[in-house]
């Protein structure tokens, strides 16, 4: 991207970003838009998808979710065509959020799974947590506890350092699971 295009678009972008933490989505919504065809006339396909990405989330705050899941279904399409695997598995948990929100919980479900699975893949344990986090979360909204459990438990064990609780969870979790096989 030329310096010049890059001067146009930086702007838009902090407008729209500016916007969206003040909760003015139609003014995010339309500097995102204007850094969209920036980046298109730039042949900036990164920078298209990051766009998309950003639109998509606004569309969900609006509640606009078909208009989301067309701009985050092309956006995760570029990343992956690109190799860009994290910004795809972000794409994933945000498609995870869409459909969530929208009550469709199988398919959140799956995307979240989707998700976390690269980001483990990636080495990104503070992604990997916060998705596995809202699986969690959407386990325990269905009313599937047994799920939420093992999730819970598979979040705990991919990070780091447990607090005194997470660390009993985590033993009494275990008792509990090899008394469940027998």
């Amino acid at each position: 991207m030329s310096v010049q295009a890059l001067t146009t678009v930086e702007p838009l972008k902090q407008q729209g970003l500016a916007a969206f933490r003040a909760g003015d989505f139609p003014v995010a919504e339309e500097a995102f838009d204007r850094a969209l065809q920036a980046y298109g006339q730039a042949r900036d396909e990164a920078g298209q998808a990051e766009m998309l990405v950003n639109l998509g989330v606004v569309h969900i705050q609006t509640r606009q979710y078909k208009q989301s899941e067309k701009e985050l279904t092309r956006a995760g399409g570029i990343f992956q065509r690109l190799g860009r695997r994290s910004e795809e598995a972000q794409v994933l948990g945000n498609l995870g959020t869409l459909y969530e929100r929208s009550g469709k919980a199988a398919q959140a479900a799956d995307h979240y799974q989707r998700a976390a699975l690269i980001f483990a893949d990636l080495g990104e344990t503070a992604n990997q947590q916060a998705t596995l986090g809202a699986l969690t979360r959407l386990q325990v909204g269905q009313h599937h506890w047994l799920q939420s459990l093992f999730i819970y438990e598979q979040t705990l064990a991919s990070g780091g350092k447990l607090t005194l609780k997470q660390r009993v969870f985590r033993w009494l979790f275990k008792i509990v699971s090899r008394l469940m096989r027998w």
